[in-house]
Protein backbone atom coordinates (compact mmCIF):
# COMPACT_ATOMS: atom_id res chain seq x y z
CA UNK A 1 0.00 0.00 0.00
CA UNK A 2 1.52 3.83 -0.86
CA UNK A 3 2.31 5.71 2.10
CA UNK A 4 0.28 8.84 0.62
CA UNK A 5 -2.83 8.89 -0.51
CA UNK A 6 -5.86 7.04 1.51
CA UNK A 7 -3.98 4.61 4.35
CA UNK A 8 -4.81 3.07 7.06
CA UNK A 9 -4.43 5.87 9.12
CA UNK A 10 -6.27 8.10 7.26
CA UNK A 11 -5.61 10.21 3.99
CA UNK A 12 -1.86 11.32 3.78
CA UNK A 13 -1.31 13.99 1.25
CA UNK A 14 1.62 14.65 -0.70
CA UNK A 15 3.32 18.22 0.20
CA UNK A 16 4.67 20.81 -2.06
CA UNK A 17 8.14 20.06 -1.34
CA UNK A 18 8.10 16.35 -1.68
CA UNK A 19 6.39 16.15 -4.82
CA UNK A 20 8.87 19.03 -6.65
CA UNK A 21 11.73 16.78 -4.98
CA UNK A 22 10.65 13.88 -6.76
CA UNK A 23 10.38 15.70 -10.00
CA UNK A 24 13.53 17.23 -9.70
CA UNK A 25 15.12 13.54 -9.15
CA UNK A 26 12.93 12.07 -12.04
CA UNK A 27 14.80 14.76 -14.54
CA UNK A 28 18.38 14.18 -12.88
CA UNK A 29 17.56 10.02 -13.39
CA UNK A 30 16.82 10.72 -16.64
CA UNK A 31 19.94 13.59 -17.84
CA UNK A 32 21.95 13.01 -15.12
CA UNK A 33 23.09 13.82 -11.73
CA UNK A 34 24.58 17.12 -12.81
CA UNK A 35 21.39 18.59 -14.85
CA UNK A 36 20.86 21.77 -13.86
CA UNK A 37 17.49 22.32 -12.32
CA UNK A 38 17.41 24.96 -8.95
CA UNK A 39 15.21 27.18 -8.69
CA UNK A 40 16.85 29.51 -11.03
CA UNK A 41 17.10 27.69 -14.21
CA UNK A 42 14.37 27.11 -16.78
CA UNK A 43 13.69 23.66 -15.82
CA UNK A 44 13.75 24.34 -12.01
CA UNK A 45 11.07 26.61 -13.20
CA UNK A 46 8.81 24.36 -15.01
CA UNK A 47 9.14 21.95 -12.18
CA UNK A 48 8.47 24.41 -9.40
CA UNK A 49 5.09 25.49 -11.35
CA UNK A 50 4.21 21.70 -12.21
CA UNK A 51 4.63 20.60 -8.17
CA UNK A 52 2.38 23.45 -7.18
CA UNK A 53 -0.26 22.02 -9.79
CA UNK A 54 0.11 18.92 -8.37
CA UNK A 55 -0.33 20.03 -4.90
CA UNK A 56 -3.11 21.79 -5.57
CA UNK A 57 -4.51 18.38 -6.69
CA UNK A 58 -3.50 16.97 -4.11
CA UNK A 59 -5.38 19.00 -1.70
CA UNK A 60 -8.33 19.21 -2.97
CA UNK A 61 -8.53 15.09 -3.11
CA UNK A 62 -7.68 15.34 0.40
CA UNK A 63 -10.90 18.11 1.15
CA UNK A 64 -12.85 15.48 -1.16
CA UNK A 65 -12.13 12.71 1.52
CA UNK A 66 -12.21 15.75 4.81
CA UNK A 67 -16.34 16.35 3.13
CA UNK A 68 -17.26 12.46 4.21
CA UNK A 69 -16.24 13.17 7.85
CA UNK A 70 -19.15 15.05 9.53
CA UNK A 71 -16.37 16.18 12.27
CA UNK A 72 -14.12 18.02 9.93
CA UNK A 73 -16.58 18.78 6.72
CA UNK A 74 -17.18 22.62 5.94
CA UNK A 75 -20.08 24.84 4.38
CA UNK A 76 -21.27 23.44 1.41
CA UNK A 77 -20.26 19.71 1.84
CA UNK A 78 -21.53 19.66 5.64
CA UNK A 79 -24.79 20.63 4.83
CA UNK A 80 -25.27 18.28 1.94
CA UNK A 81 -23.81 15.13 4.43
CA UNK A 82 -26.15 15.95 7.32
CA UNK A 83 -28.83 15.50 4.55
CA UNK A 84 -27.94 11.20 5.17
CA UNK A 85 -28.79 12.07 8.84
CA UNK A 86 -32.74 13.64 7.55
CA UNK A 87 -31.96 16.84 8.28
CA UNK A 88 -30.67 20.01 6.74
CA UNK A 89 -29.09 23.34 7.73
CA UNK A 90 -31.95 25.81 9.10
CA UNK A 91 -31.61 28.64 7.13
CA UNK A 92 -32.18 32.02 8.57
CA UNK A 93 -35.43 33.68 9.25
CA UNK A 94 -36.44 37.01 10.55
CA UNK A 95 -38.25 37.76 13.77
CA UNK A 96 -41.74 37.40 14.11
CA UNK A 97 -44.25 39.66 16.14
CA UNK A 98 -48.23 39.67 16.14
CA UNK A 99 -49.13 43.70 15.31
CA UNK A 100 -52.23 45.35 17.11
CA UNK A 101 -53.17 47.60 14.08
CA UNK A 102 -56.12 50.37 14.80
CA UNK A 103 -58.09 52.88 12.61
CA UNK A 104 -60.92 53.41 10.78
CA UNK A 105 -63.55 50.50 9.84
CA UNK A 106 -62.60 49.31 6.54
CA UNK A 107 -59.28 50.36 5.93
CA UNK A 108 -57.46 48.37 4.07
CA UNK A 109 -53.77 47.63 5.30
CA UNK A 110 -52.21 46.09 2.37
CA UNK A 111 -49.68 43.02 2.62
CA UNK A 112 -45.86 44.00 3.18
CA UNK A 113 -46.93 47.63 4.96
CA UNK A 114 -43.78 49.15 7.01
CA UNK A 115 -43.87 49.56 10.63
CA UNK A 116 -41.06 49.82 12.69
CA UNK A 117 -39.69 50.02 16.77
CA UNK A 118 -39.32 53.24 18.48
CA UNK A 119 -36.09 52.74 19.65
CA UNK A 120 -33.87 50.55 17.50
CA UNK A 121 -35.60 51.68 14.45
CA UNK A 122 -36.38 48.03 12.99
CA UNK A 123 -38.54 47.87 10.54
CA UNK A 124 -41.38 44.78 10.50
CA UNK A 125 -43.28 44.14 7.12
CA UNK A 126 -46.66 42.71 7.66
CA UNK A 127 -47.65 39.27 6.30
CA UNK A 128 -51.02 39.34 5.17
CA UNK A 129 -53.52 42.00 3.82
CA UNK A 130 -56.19 42.64 6.67
CA UNK A 131 -59.12 45.23 6.81
CA UNK A 132 -59.91 46.86 9.96
CA UNK A 133 -63.33 45.69 11.25
CA UNK A 134 -65.99 47.34 13.16
CA UNK A 135 -64.36 47.14 16.69
CA UNK A 136 -61.85 49.29 15.09
CA UNK A 137 -58.56 47.08 15.37
CA UNK A 138 -57.19 44.08 13.93
CA UNK A 139 -54.33 42.15 14.56
CA UNK A 140 -51.68 40.69 11.83
CA UNK A 141 -48.69 38.84 12.03
CA UNK A 142 -45.49 40.77 11.03
CA UNK A 143 -41.92 39.48 9.65
CA UNK A 144 -38.81 41.45 10.72
CA UNK A 145 -36.81 42.90 7.33
CA UNK A 146 -33.32 41.66 8.32
CA UNK A 147 -33.15 38.00 9.51
CA UNK A 148 -31.67 37.03 12.67
CA UNK A 149 -32.61 37.32 15.96
CA UNK A 150 -33.92 40.74 16.11
CA UNK A 151 -35.57 42.10 19.36
CA UNK A 152 -38.70 43.99 19.39
CA UNK A 153 -40.06 44.32 23.09
CA UNK A 154 -43.82 44.49 23.65
CA UNK A 155 -45.01 47.85 23.17
CA UNK A 156 -42.50 48.75 21.23
CA UNK A 157 -43.19 48.85 17.22
CA UNK A 158 -44.89 51.96 17.53
CA UNK A 159 -44.06 53.88 14.45
CA UNK A 160 -45.82 53.67 11.58
CA UNK A 161 -43.62 53.66 8.09
CA UNK A 162 -45.83 53.01 5.77
CA UNK A 163 -48.67 55.77 6.10
CA UNK A 164 -52.58 54.77 4.90
CA UNK A 165 -55.00 57.01 5.11
CA UNK A 166 -57.30 55.86 8.22
CA UNK A 167 -54.62 53.97 9.42
CA UNK A 168 -54.00 55.21 13.23
CA UNK A 169 -52.12 53.16 14.76
CA UNK A 170 -49.84 50.32 15.56
CA UNK A 171 -48.31 48.44 18.68
CA UNK A 172 -47.45 45.07 19.67
CA UNK A 173 -48.57 43.52 23.04
CA UNK A 174 -45.93 40.60 23.28
CA UNK A 175 -42.21 40.61 23.00
CA UNK A 176 -41.09 39.06 19.08
CA UNK A 177 -40.71 35.77 18.26
CA UNK A 178 -36.99 35.65 18.05
CA UNK A 179 -35.76 34.90 14.55
CA UNK A 180 -32.38 33.37 13.65
CA UNK A 181 -28.71 33.82 11.54
CA UNK A 182 -28.18 30.87 9.26
CA UNK A 183 -26.85 28.02 11.38
CA UNK A 184 -22.94 27.90 11.54
CA UNK A 185 -20.96 24.70 10.78
CA UNK A 186 -20.76 24.69 14.68
CA UNK A 187 -24.31 24.54 15.46
CA UNK A 188 -25.31 21.95 12.64
CA UNK A 189 -22.83 19.51 13.34
CA UNK A 190 -23.91 19.38 17.66
CA UNK A 191 -27.76 18.92 15.48
CA UNK A 192 -26.20 16.02 13.49
CA UNK A 193 -24.84 14.29 16.60
CA UNK A 194 -28.39 14.47 18.19
CA UNK A 195 -29.90 12.83 15.05
CA UNK A 196 -28.56 10.06 15.11
CA UNK A 197 -30.37 8.58 17.89
CA UNK A 198 -33.69 8.59 15.30
CA UNK A 199 -33.30 5.14 14.35
CA UNK A 200 -33.12 3.95 18.60
CA UNK A 201 -35.04 1.66 20.34
CA UNK A 202 -35.12 3.68 23.60
CA UNK A 203 -38.22 5.70 22.77
CA UNK A 204 -36.59 8.97 24.95
CA UNK A 205 -33.75 9.07 22.94
CA UNK A 206 -35.85 8.28 19.67
CA UNK A 207 -38.57 10.88 20.25
CA UNK A 208 -35.45 13.62 21.35
CA UNK A 209 -33.81 13.01 18.10
CA UNK A 210 -36.96 12.85 15.72
CA UNK A 211 -37.82 16.85 17.48
CA UNK A 212 -34.46 17.86 17.16
CA UNK A 213 -34.25 17.11 13.50
CA UNK A 214 -37.57 19.42 13.06
CA UNK A 215 -36.59 22.75 11.16
CA UNK A 216 -36.21 25.28 13.10
CA UNK A 217 -35.73 23.63 16.50
CA UNK A 218 -32.91 24.47 18.99
CA UNK A 219 -33.15 23.03 21.69
CA UNK A 220 -35.10 19.65 23.17
CA UNK A 221 -35.67 17.96 26.19
CA UNK A 222 -37.76 14.97 26.61
CA UNK A 223 -39.19 13.56 30.52
CA UNK A 224 -41.32 10.75 30.88
CA UNK A 225 -42.78 9.19 33.93
CA UNK A 226 -43.06 5.52 33.44
CA UNK A 227 -44.65 4.45 36.74
CA UNK A 228 -48.18 3.84 37.49
CA UNK A 229 -48.30 6.52 39.85
CA UNK A 230 -48.21 10.80 39.07
CA UNK A 231 -47.76 13.34 38.93
CA UNK A 232 -43.93 12.69 39.37
CA UNK A 233 -41.30 15.64 40.69
CA UNK A 234 -41.31 16.64 37.08
CA UNK A 235 -45.26 17.35 37.32
CA UNK A 236 -45.54 14.24 34.91
CA UNK A 237 -48.96 11.89 34.86
CA UNK A 238 -48.34 8.32 35.11
CA UNK A 239 -47.13 7.17 31.71
CA UNK A 240 -46.71 10.35 30.30
CA UNK A 241 -43.96 11.69 28.32
CA UNK A 242 -42.91 15.34 27.98
CA UNK A 243 -40.98 16.90 25.29
CA UNK A 244 -39.94 20.62 25.56
CA UNK A 245 -39.15 22.47 23.09
CA UNK A 246 -37.17 25.36 21.25
CA UNK A 247 -38.29 26.54 18.39
CA UNK A 248 -39.64 24.77 15.26
CA UNK A 249 -43.38 24.86 14.58
CA UNK A 250 -46.27 23.30 16.59
CA UNK A 251 -47.65 21.38 13.54
CA UNK A 252 -43.94 19.73 12.97
CA UNK A 253 -43.44 19.11 16.62
CA UNK A 254 -46.75 17.52 17.19
CA UNK A 255 -45.92 15.36 14.40
CA UNK A 256 -42.31 14.50 14.68
CA UNK A 257 -43.34 13.45 18.83
CA UNK A 258 -46.03 11.07 17.00
CA UNK A 259 -43.99 9.32 14.42
CA UNK A 260 -42.20 7.95 17.66
CA UNK A 261 -44.43 8.00 20.71
CA UNK A 262 -45.01 3.89 21.64
CA UNK A 263 -48.51 2.87 21.79
CA UNK A 264 -50.43 3.99 25.88
CA UNK A 265 -47.46 6.91 26.30
CA UNK A 266 -49.36 9.98 26.88
CA UNK A 267 -47.96 13.00 25.48
CA UNK A 268 -48.13 15.50 28.11
CA UNK A 269 -47.53 19.55 28.05
CA UNK A 270 -48.96 22.93 27.89
CA UNK A 271 -49.01 23.10 23.80
CA UNK A 272 -51.74 20.47 22.42
CA UNK A 273 -51.96 19.83 18.11
CA UNK A 274 -53.61 17.53 16.80
CA UNK A 275 -52.14 14.98 14.38
CA UNK A 276 -54.30 12.57 12.24
CA UNK A 277 -52.25 9.32 11.50
CA UNK A 278 -52.79 7.01 8.50
CA UNK A 279 -56.52 5.83 9.49
CA UNK A 280 -57.76 9.21 9.50
CA UNK A 281 -58.53 9.08 12.90
CA UNK A 282 -57.41 12.27 15.00
CA UNK A 283 -54.98 12.06 18.13
CA UNK A 284 -53.89 15.03 20.48
CA UNK A 285 -50.40 15.26 20.71
CA UNK A 286 -49.04 17.53 23.75
CA UNK A 287 -45.44 18.94 24.27
CA UNK A 288 -44.44 22.15 26.44
CA UNK A 289 -42.59 25.44 25.19
CA UNK A 290 -40.24 26.94 27.99
CA UNK A 291 -40.65 29.54 30.05
CA UNK A 292 -37.79 32.19 29.16
CA UNK A 293 -35.78 33.37 31.25
CA UNK A 294 -33.90 36.90 30.95
CA UNK A 295 -30.48 36.73 32.34
CA UNK A 296 -29.54 40.50 32.55
CA UNK A 297 -25.47 40.74 33.25
CA UNK A 298 -22.76 43.73 34.31
CA UNK A 299 -19.41 43.44 33.64
CA UNK A 300 -17.01 46.08 34.85
CA UNK A 301 -13.45 45.92 33.21
CA UNK A 302 -10.22 47.60 33.36
CA UNK A 303 -8.61 47.67 30.04
CA UNK A 304 -5.08 48.07 28.83
CA UNK A 305 -2.89 47.72 26.07
CA UNK A 306 -4.41 45.18 23.10
CA UNK A 307 -8.01 45.88 24.21
CA UNK A 308 -10.24 45.76 21.00
CA UNK A 309 -11.63 49.01 19.82
CA UNK A 310 -15.11 47.41 20.09
CA UNK A 311 -14.44 45.19 23.02
CA UNK A 312 -17.55 45.57 24.76
CA UNK A 313 -19.67 44.51 22.26
CA UNK A 314 -16.93 41.30 21.33
CA UNK A 315 -17.42 40.63 25.02
CA UNK A 316 -21.15 41.33 24.79
CA UNK A 317 -21.20 38.76 21.59
CA UNK A 318 -18.85 36.19 23.49
CA UNK A 319 -21.26 35.79 25.93
CA UNK A 320 -24.15 35.11 24.08
CA UNK A 321 -22.03 32.89 21.77
CA UNK A 322 -20.97 30.91 25.40
CA UNK A 323 -24.54 30.50 26.64
CA UNK A 324 -25.78 29.06 23.04
CA UNK A 325 -22.99 26.41 23.00
CA UNK A 326 -21.11 27.83 19.69
CA UNK A 327 -17.85 29.38 21.99
CA UNK A 328 -16.90 26.15 23.84
CA UNK A 329 -17.57 22.93 22.61
CA UNK A 330 -20.16 20.84 24.92
CA UNK A 331 -20.18 24.06 27.13
CA UNK A 332 -23.27 26.75 27.85
CA UNK A 333 -26.58 26.86 28.94
CA UNK A 334 -29.22 24.80 27.35
CA UNK A 335 -32.67 23.73 28.66
CA UNK A 336 -32.95 23.47 32.36
CA UNK A 337 -29.19 24.42 33.24
CA UNK A 338 -28.68 26.75 35.73
CA UNK A 339 -26.42 29.79 34.61
CA UNK A 340 -23.36 29.37 36.90
CA UNK A 341 -22.04 32.97 37.59
CA UNK A 342 -18.07 31.55 37.31
CA UNK A 343 -18.72 30.47 34.19
CA UNK A 344 -19.16 33.75 32.18
CA UNK A 345 -15.78 34.54 33.05
CA UNK A 346 -14.65 32.01 30.05
CA UNK A 347 -16.54 34.27 27.40
CA UNK A 348 -15.38 37.33 28.82
CA UNK A 349 -11.42 36.42 29.25
CA UNK A 350 -12.00 35.18 25.53
CA UNK A 351 -11.14 38.96 24.66
CA UNK A 352 -7.65 40.20 25.46
CA UNK A 353 -6.95 43.35 27.01
CA UNK A 354 -8.59 43.96 30.26
CA UNK A 355 -9.31 42.54 33.70
CA UNK A 356 -12.66 41.45 35.04
CA UNK A 357 -12.91 43.91 38.30
CA UNK A 358 -16.58 42.50 38.80
CA UNK A 359 -19.12 40.52 37.24
CA UNK A 360 -22.92 40.33 38.30
CA UNK A 361 -25.85 38.53 36.98
CA UNK A 362 -29.99 38.77 37.86
CA UNK A 363 -33.15 37.71 35.76
CA UNK A 364 -34.22 41.43 36.39
CA UNK A 365 -32.24 44.61 35.73
CA UNK A 366 -30.01 45.73 37.43
CA UNK A 367 -27.97 42.79 37.45
CA UNK A 368 -26.38 43.18 41.09
CA UNK A 369 -25.72 39.54 42.09
CA UNK A 370 -23.03 37.09 42.02
CA UNK A 371 -25.17 34.08 43.18
CA UNK A 372 -25.89 31.31 40.37
CA UNK A 373 -29.10 31.56 38.98
CA UNK A 374 -31.53 28.13 38.98
CA UNK A 375 -33.53 26.95 35.96
CA UNK A 376 -35.95 24.72 36.22
CA UNK A 377 -36.14 21.82 33.85
CA UNK A 378 -38.90 23.61 31.87
CA UNK A 379 -37.38 27.04 31.48
CA UNK A 380 -34.39 28.50 29.62
CA UNK A 381 -31.92 31.17 30.04
CA UNK A 382 -31.96 34.09 27.43
CA UNK A 383 -28.88 35.73 27.00
CA UNK A 384 -29.62 39.23 24.23
CA UNK A 385 -27.27 42.29 23.74
CA UNK A 386 -29.37 44.57 25.22
CA UNK A 387 -29.11 42.78 28.92
CA UNK A 388 -25.29 42.87 28.55
CA UNK A 389 -23.68 45.76 30.17
CA UNK A 390 -20.03 46.15 29.76
CA UNK A 391 -18.47 49.11 31.54
CA UNK A 392 -14.89 49.73 30.71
Amino acid sequence: MSDFGLTLEGFKRKRLDLLLQELNDEMKNIFGANFNVSPESPDGQVNGTISESNANLWEIAEDINTAFNPSSSTGNSLSNLVQFNGITRLLATGSIVVLTITGTQGTLVVEGSLVSTSDTKVQFSTDAEVTIPVSGSITVLATASVTGPIVALAGTITVIDSPITGWVSVTNVADAILGRDLETDAELRARREGSVARDAQAIVDAVFAEVSAVSGVTNVKVLENDTDTGPDTNGLPAHSMQAIVVGGSDADIAQAIFIKKTLGATPFGTTTVPVTDDQGIPHDISFSRPTTIPIFVIVNLTTFAGYPVDGDAQIQQAIIDYANGLLVSTRGFSLGDDVIHSELYTPINSIPGHTVDSLFIKISSPADQTADIAISLTEISQFLTANITVNS
